[in-house]
């Protein structure tokens, strides 16, 4: 990737070593997509998703084309951002109270910091759209962020969409062209931080740093990040049954998301997924992330395609969630998800808010 002449600027960024304790490690499948440039490639991951789809919405994707110094430099370039003063960074704060989540969140303090113990700096598509003020930083490093972004949304997610069009029995286009880069919606990618707290603050809040969850938009993909405590719920239907997400250094962690369950008639199941607080020999690091959100186009409706498998298979999404989701676009269904979120993370409300739009719920798992 180009650097440009500030390279040297950035401090080199070195993961920090995996934990050493014996965690119950979730069992995922991992999907090579190189294999799709190969003949009878997409038929063999089909045949791999259609095994584990309806137990875990996580997956590793692998030979997805990025290297691990490109990575570590998008981190290196994380750290430099969250060491500006927060008097630079609050600059270009978010309006998340409108369901806007581009640009800069700070974490919470006070009373409130059990709640949202993170900040994060969210940089969305590279399209007029989103021409918005950036810190001299990111300004810097753009075009560098600019190719990597472009990368995982044509060359990781475009292809992952072909290979779930194929599992849905539908033109292999049909995700894709809701899914264009070019056209307004709200794609970005996240640089994110948690930073530890003692063992009574983090008591204070069960031990959790994010409560279970799903994500809203269509995947989100996850890069390597060896602090753990990311769990994945195998089982919806037993809050005992959290396993953790382990991260390899060649893999990228992707899980699904609302809108892709929503657009798969609940064939694709929405991971529900949290953070806790890290084991002990990890406890005191902070957990830097880097995380790309893909969602559909602003103007997609939320409503099941129509698939050969579906039609046999049955809509698995409540008929009431659809007749209430009906004209409901990805824009409007991401940023109420956004403004409620905003909601309990301020204190205007004292509980997160389980209806999101008429009548069709968050789901909580905590």
């Amino acid at each position: 990737m180009a650097s440009g002449s500030v390279s040297s600027a950035l401090k080199p960024y070195t993961p920090p070593p995996q934990t050493s304790e014996n965690l119950d490690w979730a069992d995922l499948e991992g999907l090579d997509i190189s294999l799709l440039d190969q003949p009878g490639g997409i038929e063999v991951l089909a045949e791999q998703v259609l095994k584990f789809i309806n137990t875990n919405g996580f997956f590793y994707v692998t030979n997805h084309g990025l290297t691990n110094d490109q990575i570590n430099r998008q981190y290196a370039i994380a750290d430099a951002f969250f060491e500006l003063p927060l008097e630079e960074k609050m600059r270009y704060l978010s309006n998340t109270a409108a369901g806007d989540f581009r640009g800069y969140k700070p974490r919470s303090t006070g009373e409130l910091s059990s709640r949202d113990n993170d900040e994060r700096y969210n940089i969305p598509k590279f399209t007029k759209e989103h021409e918005r003020p950036h810190p001299q930083l990111i300004k810097d490093y753009y075009e560098e962020i600019k190719e990597f972004s472009l990368h995982i949304h044509n060359k990781i997610l475009l292809p992952l969409l072909r290979l779930f069009a194929y599992v849905l029995e539908v033109d292999s286009e049909t995700l894709v062209q809701r899914h264009r880069y070019e056209e307004n919606g709200l794609e970005y990618l996240r640089y994110m931080k948690y930073h530890p707290r003692s063992a009574e603050e983090d008591a204070k809040a069960g031990n959790i740093w994010a409560k279970g969850h799903t994500d809203y938009n269509t995947l989100t993909f996850l890069f390597h990040q060896p602090v753990a405590g990311l769990q994945v719920l195998q089982n919806p239907d037993d809050s005992s049954s959290w396993q953790y997400v382990k991260s390899e250094p060649e893999a990228i962690i992707v899980n699904i998301a609302d809108a892709l369950e929503y657009l798969s008639g609940g064939f694709l199941k929405s991971t529900v997924h949290r953070v806790v607080r890290p084991p002990a020999d990890q406890a005191e690091k902070p957990r830097l992330s880097l995380i790309y959100f893909a969602r559909p186009e602003a103007a997609v409706r939320m409503e099941p395609l129509q698939s050969p498998l579906l039609q046999r298979l049955g809509i698995q999404v409540p008929e009431h969630y659809l007749k209430a989701l009906e004209g409901v676009t990805a824009e409007e269904w991401a940023r109420a998800r956004i403004a409620k979120d905003h909601r309990f993370r301020t204190g205007i409300v004292n509980q997160p808010e389980r209806e999101i739009l008429a009548g069709v719920p968050q789901r909580y798992y905590d």
